[in-house]
């Protein structure tokens, strides 16, 4: 429910409104930002997210991506349960590149 980002109304039914937070210097070399919720990371890994974002022109069409991608995970390794939400925003924190072959060589950046 990413509703529930500091809701913390909703405790008494399970939903915890205190989000992971992980601490990154940016530099020159990042290219992107993901926030997702929990239902996305807990079936994509931050590799599989990264290359979803990399093969998109927009930050709509890799938030759509990931989401779609996720989605599709959990119903392939959690078939008898039911999606988690799978919320995503994506900023590209510079233009990419129009020459993506160095991603052929495992060189994420």
């Amino acid at each position: 429910m990413s509703r529930a980002f500091g809701d913390f109304i909703l405790k008494d039914h399970g939903v915890i409104a205190t989000p992971d937070i992980w601490y990154h210097r940016l530099t020159s070399s990042d290219q992107f930002i993901v926030l997702a919720s929990d239902g996305v990371w807990d079936v994509l890994s931050n590799e599989e997210v990264a290359s979803i974002v990399w093969m998109v022109e927009s930050e709509e069409e890799a938030a759509r991506a990931v989401v779609e991608a996720a989605t599709a995970a959990w119903a392939k390794k959690f078939p008898s349960s039911r999606v988690d939400d799978c919320t995503v925003v994506c900023h590209f924190l510079q233009k990419k590149p129009q020459n993506l072959e160095y991603m052929d060589s495992g060189k994420l950046g």
